[in-house]
């Protein structure tokens, strides 16, 4: 083989090199920014790859200030509506519990039952199942709210103690 036909081969060979290295950082480059898409945008807690409408990752909801996500999972025996309505209450009791040692931590300790269930009559009253969606996996995926306030909601709740006659320790 001359010279000039070895010069023209290591060209050739160099060439198709360089054409397979810009197709691969192009390609990585591609991936990178798909995965990067992939990890930021929003997919169910129980199935991280199904992508998950917006209300799973931000719980805000036009109109209702507090909301608490919470998920009933599939159940071949029991009906749809009886998963969430078990999963509502289940939110319910936590929140009223969270808010009795929160909010509502100088109700005497006398009180505290009572005021308990005043908290979770409201509750049964006010909160409200405000987006359902099932993920792949049967899961149901329950966005629950309500539509007042922490501060409206304190006041009401502290204005049914006062009429239950719950008191609290700085009264």
């Amino acid at each position: 083989m001359s010279v000039q036909g070895h010069r023209f081969n290591n060209a050739w060979v160099l060439g198709k090199t360089s054409l397979a290295l810009v197709l691969a950082v192009g390609l990585s480059a591609c991936m990178s920014r798909g995965m990067q898409q992939e990890l930021t945008s929003c997919t169910f807690p129980d199935t991280t790859r199904t992508p998950a409408p917006s209300f799973i990752c931000d719980q805000q909801i036009e109109g209702y200030p507090i909301t608490r996500l919470t998920s009933a999972p599939a159940t071949a025996n029991v009906e749809t509506d009886d998963n969430i309505e078990r999963a509502r209450l289940e939110v319910q009791h936590a929140m009223a519990l969270e808010w009795l040692v929160n909010w509502f931590g100088d109700v005497a300790e006398e009180d505290k039952t009572q005021a308990q269930q005043v908290i979770l009559t409201w509750l049964n009253e006010e909160l409200r199942v405000v987006r359902t969606r099932e993920s792949s996996t049967g899961t149901m995926w329950l966005l629950l709210g309500i539509a007042h306030s922490e501060i409206e909601t304190q006041i009401q709740l502290r204005n049914r103690f006062t009429a239950a006659g719950i008191k609290t320790t700085d009264r």
